[in-house]
């Protein structure tokens, strides 16, 4: 069809790609004089009712202005070689799909910018009542800017309306199957923008890992989408952000309802982008030459993550909360005279915020037991002085069980309450594991206490079970209150507001 004028306007001149829905035309437009892209659609015989789907939906989708989508100009039906098509004109973006590039793990930060960019279009679609259904690599057109420019919006539910699918499940199904939603995957036909968002996360997790969340093909592929339950970005590339990790699961929540909205993905992801560039314009003492950026682990957003002021003010505050606790809990519950209460309550303060300020974080690897120095010496002395108070008091089969035992099990509970604390109260897994050591020692003063009011053994262990991340949980509240404001402030850079227009984000992330 080279050379052709199709509604005797645009010359076809090449062909840029074909598919299930027809071919794409680089096409000379004769009234303009420049270059557009379209799409041609054949029909079949008796196709009227689609042909007037297709027109209402295409004037839909040509009403859809944003800088990252590929605006839609002009549509309508015509005969091409005897037979009936349908056509629409969209502007030409000069650079490659997103698929061409994504041959490995992406950088954080390309990866940060495509996805806030992609959630910009998909707020302003959302916004109009269009949703895109077919969110994937291919659907994206990286521009000569290095922008990400989304295509073929509206165009899933044409190939809906003209038969063309992709992928059909019970009833009329459009999707790719490695990006599509579990509504998609169970034949719903009327999907909305969750649908979008979750195809958003399966974009993102392969730009981070260079692989979508599921594999596999047919109706395996659907039963993951369905039922299985992603593996943790955090296993799979290291250097990812705990809130950018966060923000993926929640993308791929099963249940629409779960899943965060357009605007509030580009909220989260300005954000991120915004402290990592912050970071990376951060001066250097010592000068270091530049690395031309690998492919794969790029430097990781260290701000909520660092051993810095905000770090060490919230050991101090940590310590001096859990010391005044634990005097006026060894004062209230127990006989033991002055100044003992206040004097052991100093030093179980002064031990948890030293322990914590002289512990250099490290990440474990994923085959370790993700327990900080200070974590692991506090379990081991609280197991060395039930130890030796058993004892004492001539239990020397208990003392000799909880030597040998002991230590496992009380740091095996403290891991179990630090993923509480860390997933309950979105706290860093440096905080969380200080909540976790400061819970186990109140919960022993607490203990310490019900063995004066002679209850039993049983009733003692399930108290401590108890307490235990409830003491735990009540420590990361305070403590994240009472850290001070600059260090609040550290770990959140402006984010653009949902209410915000969407171009506003746009012009942060391109200064950048």
């Amino acid at each position: 069809m080279r050379g052709t004028t199709v509604a005797g306007r645009y010359r076809l001149v090449d062909i840029l790609g074909s598919g299930g829905m027809g071919e794409v035309w680089r096409a000379a437009d004769l009234n303009e004089g420049h270059d557009i892209a379209i799409k041609i659609i054949t029909l079949g015989p008796g196709d009227a009712v689609r042909e007037a789907a297709f027109r209402r939906e295409a004037g839909v989708a040509a009403r859809l202005t944003h800088p990252n989508v590929v605006a839609v100009h002009d549509h309508g039906a015509t005969d091409l070689d005897g037979r009936r098509a349908l056509f629409l004109t969209m502007d030409l973006i000069e650079g490659p799909p997103l698929s061409a590039r994504i041959t490995g793990p992406q950088s954080l930060t390309d990866t940060l910018t495509w996805a806030a960019q992609i959630s910009q279009a998909l707020h302003a679609a959302h916004q109009a009542g269009i949703v895109h259904r077919d969110i994937k690599p291919s659907n994206i057109l990286i521009d000569r800017h290095g922008a990400a420019v989304l295509c073929d919006f509206g165009i899933a539910r044409l190939a809906d309306l003209t038969s063309h699918h992709t992928l059909t499940v019970t009833g009329a199904v459009i999707g790719t199957p490695a990006y599509m939603s579990p509504e998609q995957a169970r034949g719903d036909k009327d999907l909305a923008a969750p649908s979008d968002l979750y195809s958003l996360g399966c974009l993102i997790h392969e730009l981070l890992t260079g692989s979508a969340p599921f594999d596999g093909t047919g109706w395996n592929l659907l039963h993951q989408h369905l039922h299985a339950t992603p593996v943790a970005l955090s296993t799979l590339r290291r250097d990812v952000p705990r809130e950018l990790e966060q923000l993926v699961l929640e993308l791929l929540h099963k249940e629409p309802a779960g899943r965060p909205t357009a605007a509030e993905a580009l909220e989260r992801l300005s954000r991120l982008h915004s402290a990592r560039a912050a970071f990376a314009a951060a001066p250097t003492t010592t000068p270091t030459r530049r690395a031309p950026e690998p492919t794969v682990p790029d430097t990781p957003t260290a701000a909520p993550r660092s051993h810095g002021t905000g770090t060490r003010a919230t050991a101090l505050w940590a310590g001096a909360v859990t010391g005044s606790a634990i005097a006026g809990e060894l004062a209230w519950a127990t006989p033991m005279p002055n100044p003992w209460p206040v004097t052991l309550g100093v030093l179980a303060g002064l031990l948890l915020s030293a322990l914590y300020l002289l512990d250099t974080p490290e990440h474990a690897q994923p085959e370790e037991l993700e327990i900080s120095t200070a974590g692991l010496f506090t379990m081991l002395l609280i197991t060395l002085g039930m130890s030796v108070a058993l004892l004492v008091s001539a239990m020397w089969w208990a003392a000799l069980a909880t030597a040998m035992l002991g230590g496992p099990v009380l740091i095996g509970c403290s891991t179990a309450v630090r993923q509480t604390v860390a997933h309950v109260l979105h706290r860093p897994t440096r905080h969380a594991d200080l909540a976790s050591t400061a819970g186990a020692l109140h919960t022993v003063t607490l203990l310490l206490a019900a063995g004066h009011a002679d209850f039993s053994a049983l009733a003692i262990l399930t108290s401590g079970l108890a307490l235990w991340p409830v003491t735990a949980l009540i420590t990361g509240l305070i403590t994240s209150r009472g850290t001070p404001k600059h260090h609040a402030q550290s770990s959140r850079r402006p984010a653009i507001h949902p209410a915000q227009p969407a171009t506003r984000a746009k012009t942060v992330l391109d200064r950048t």
